[in-house]
């Protein structure tokens, strides 16, 4: 059973990104996503989401990445794990490290009916343009 609606699988080849699924762990992956320039030691990194099971009623909370991402400005980015860290995820023989980013308030709660993969790409983008928000 696919992970996310036939309109968010066309959406995300809409916007031009390479991804993979495990549909046991509910992963999706996002391949060689962009990073913003000027704010990390890599351009590039993939990032992983688990996919709620009852989804899209419910959307993500929190996100993963490979390699462990590191600011340019030498500061921490809060609320992440280094390799090893608790709660981190392998898929396919790598260790994504956790951004624990909570979107349960205002504006950032999930719409069921409404939010879809849009949501997700939004939520990602908004956590790497913003590294010390939490």
């Amino acid at each position: 059973m696919p992970l996310l609606l036939d309109e968010d699988y066309k959406e995300l080849e809409a916007q031009g990104f390479s991804y993979t699924e495990d549909e046991a762990q509910r992963f999706l992956v996002l391949l060689n996503y962009k990073l913003p320039k000027g704010i990390y030691d890599h351009e590039v990194c993939d990032v992983l989401v688990v996919i709620p099971s009852n989804y899209p009623q419910a959307g993500n909370d929190m996100l993963w990445t490979n390699p462990r991402l590191s600011r340019l400005d030498g500061k921490l980015i809060p609320a992440t794990n280094n390799v090893g860290g608790g709660d981190n995820r392998i898929y396919q023989g790598k260790e994504f490290c956790r951004w624990s980013r909570h979107w349960n308030q205002g504006k950032s709660v999930w719409r069921p009916g409404t939010d879809g993969i849009e949501t997700i790409l939004r939520r990602i983008d908004w956590a790497f343009r913003r590294p010390d928000a939490q």
